[in-house]
């Protein structure tokens, strides 16, 4: 059993190009003859904070066999190297930020579609080697879309005398919709826990290759009277579930403003009720973290997946 750190090796097995190497600082892969049996990659995001910490290493691209003596030789040598290198925290795993891949499954429920995908005994290894959790994070299920939306109207009036009208995305002007709807992130996620900033690029590339299976009904976007994007709700079908017709609420953002306040409700209320109307079975608002003011604005749903995010000090 030996450590490569070839990355066209890596590359090879991990079946990815150049362009994933964004921020990657080493890799990592061990192997036994010619067999890759664990392997990761070591990020570096300068704009990722966490507490009093002044460099923190991202660990992204883990994969493992089910071994306890292999990830501990894996993670013993991500660990080495990131000491000579000055890091004093190493948070994992994580794809160099949270725009990209991250936190871990913890629950057993089958995933929805864009839903976190790890083995299940990946929290397991990380532990071993004194990772804890530093971030809880859920999706939550909601059967009851047959209720009252009566305050709907409420909504439509108050935000209607603050000049605010909703709009679905332009599916024909794709690309000057997504730099409405990055507007909105930069300014509502800054706050978020770990939040670093990517470029509209960055931001354009994850968000054309699912442009195929949009649904404009189901991404909504709040305008002020300027026209300017005050918030967006951006959803799609989850075409892994087979038996139930399921809409997945993946991102609620809105500018922060006082003026705005209540906006998010507003267009989670009208997914609702337009789901309810297209013979939606349920809906999940996926992958808040349990801090997140979203996981609030409806009651009454049920847990239905649960992730974790692990960190270790050097």
């Amino acid at each position: 059993m030996y450590l490569s750190n070839s990355i066209e090796e890596f590359l090879s097995i991990t079946k990815r190009d150049n362009s994933c190497l964004n921020n990657v600082q080493e890799v990592f892969t061990i192997k036994e003859d010619s067999n890759p049996l664990a392997f990761a990659a070591l990020f570096y995001n300068k704009d990722i904070k966490y507490k009093n910490y002044k460099k923190i290493g991202q660990i992204g691209f883990f994969d493992s066999v089910n071994d306890k003596i292999i990830t501990n030789y894996l993670f013993n040598s991500i660990k080495n190297y990131a000491k000579k290198n000055n890091y004093d925290f190493l948070i994992g795993p994580m794809e160099g930020s949270t725009y990209n891949k991250y936190r871990l499954k913890v629950s057993n429920n089958p995933s929805f579609l864009f839903d976190v995908d790890n083995k299940d005994y990946y929290p397991r290894l990380f532990k071993n080697e004194g990772f804890k959790v530093i971030g809880s994070y859920c999706s939550t299920l909601y059967k009851n879309l047959n209720r009252d939306y009566s305050r709907i109207e409420k909504f439509d009036k108050f935000f209607k005398n603050k000049g605010i009208v909703i709009k679905q995305l332009d599916l024909a002007n794709f690309d000057c919709e997504i730099k409405r709807i990055f507007k909105v992130c930069k300014v509502s996620f800054t706050n978020n826990f770990l939040y670093s900033p990517i470029s509209f690029n960055q931001f354009y590339n994850m968000y054309e290759p699912i442009k195929k299976i949009i649904n404009p009904e189901f991404i909504l976007i709040a305008e002020n009277e300027k026209k300017e994007p005050a918030a967006f709700v951006f959803c799609y079908d989850d075409y892994l579930n087979k038996t139930a017709k399921t809409l997945v609420i993946k991102t609620l953002a809105q500018i922060p403003n006082p003026k705005y306040k209540g906006l998010g409700s507003y267009l989670v209320e009208l997914i609702h009720k337009k789901a309810f109307s297209l013979g939606y079975n349920q809906i999940i608002h996926a992958l808040m973290h349990d801090n997140n003011v979203s996981k609030n604005i409806l009651k009454n749903g049920e847990i239905y997946q649960q992730y974790e995010l692990l960190g270790v000090e050097l």
